[in-house]
């Protein structure tokens, strides 16, 4: 057994155990309490990190994978925030590994899905400063703004995916061109970002729903109850996204009011259909064919409502209820040994969920909102 599988076992044989019918970890907004259940999430998921393949059907392509991708950068931010050197050991440990590079190869360069890992690259570089860490994802990032794909966006057509064609895209590759745009001094990548972010935006937002499409081959469909699809996590993605984007963006970026307002406007939206448990659906306009928790759109909402709070762009009074809810629900999914249940397997639209499905980007979405929470608590007590 390596010494990150005794680090698991450690972690798990450290879990507080209650009463019969009790939960097993506190949904209490107490530092403490946060900090152990997040730790938890993410040992179980490191311990079980290599064996997730045995229960997929669309199997991933190794650690650069976008699924993997989403995990690696959360628990990134969560380790270098929380100062856990076990996490940052194994974090940096697969950043070596993969020598910095990105998944793809020369017939899938645009493709946004696999841009996700490179947020964990971004936070090691502002932490070693070292020039080998972001070359690989410059080198991508600046051939795609400087031959742009002339790709349309109908998803049945030729190479479409060479655009942001879809709304998971959108959580993909926008943070990464802003953030690199940063770390570079660059501004033709954020400009370049922009451009592309709201030629998405018009092509699969709905202005009525006040929602995302997750693709055109969605426009006209319906649900059971003859409502629109609009897929739970798909929109999880976008603000989710938007929480990742907006901090990268300076303050006097022509377009920064106009992303807030678009994450103002989709957080209104979304808080309406939280359940009274505190969880959202597969399907946000037909729950009732979907009755079963989804804690990956659940989390990646939860960490923007949070995130939102923290940066003053959502009421506390109104939206605190909502992300109290939210960690609530999120805790109570996790089974004692620390895996995060009802997590929907990778997909496109609403699908059935059982208590016993996980995946590694939900892991990454309670790590994202774990943190957010941490912020909130020392914000409250200054």
């Amino acid at each position: 057994m390596g010494r990150f599988g005794i680090l698991f076992l450690v972690v798990w044989c450290c879990v507080w155990c209650s009463p019969a019918g009790a939960r097993v970890y506190s949904d209490q907004l107490d530092k403490a309490d946060v900090r152990r259940v997040v730790t938890d999430v993410a040992a179980w998921q490191i311990e079980a990190y290599p064996r997730m393949d045995e229960k997929r059907y669309w199997k991933s392509n190794g650690d650069l994978s976008w699924e993997n991708g989403v995990f690696l950068s959360a628990l990134a931010s969560w380790a270098e925030f929380d100062g856990n050197g076990e996490f940052i050991e194994w974090y940096e440990s697969v950043c070596e590994r993969n020598r910095y590079q990105l998944s793809g190869g020369a017939n899938r360069i645009y493709f946004a899905d696999d841009l996700a890992v490179a947020l964990m690259y971004a936070r090691l570089y502002m932490k070693r400063q070292e020039d080998c860490i972001i070359h690989p994802t410059v080198s991508r990032l600046e051939f795609i703004m400087n031959h742009p794909s002339p790709s349309g966006f109908y998803i049945d057509t030729p190479h479409a995916k060479d655009r942001w064609s879809w709304c998971d895209a959108l959580y993909m590759a926008p943070p990464v061109f802003a953030a690199f745009a940063n770390i570079t001094c660059n501004p033709r990548l954020r400009e370049f970002m922009d451009r592309e972010y709201w030629m998405s935006y018009r092509f699969l937002f709905d202005k009525r729903e006040k929602l995302f499409y997750r693709d055109s081959s969605y426009f006209g469909k319906r649900e059971r109850n003859g409502e629109k699809v609009f897929w739970g996590r798909g929109n999880a993605w976008v603000v989710a996204g938007l929480s990742l984007l907006i901090p990268q963006l300076p303050d006097d970026f022509v377009s920064r009011g106009r992303y807030i307002e678009l994450f103002k406007e989709m957080m209104s939206r979304i808080v309406t259909f939280q359940d009274g448990k505190g969880y959202w659906h597969a399907s946000l306009l037909d729950p009732a064919s979907y009755p079963s928790p989804e804690t990956s759109s659940t989390g990646f909402f939860t960490f923007a409502l949070w995130w939102g709070i923290n940066a003053g762009l959502l009421d506390e009074d109104i939206y605190l209820p909502y992300a109290r809810r939210g960690w609530e629900a999120l805790v109570a999914s996790v089974q004692p040994d620390g895996m995060l249940g009802w997590v929907q397997p990778v997909g496109a639209d609403p699908q059935r969920v059982t208590k016993e499905m996980t995946e590694v980007y939900g892991a990454g979405a309670f790590m994202l909102a774990g943190k957010e929470i941490m912020v909130y608590l020392d914000s409250v007590k200054e």
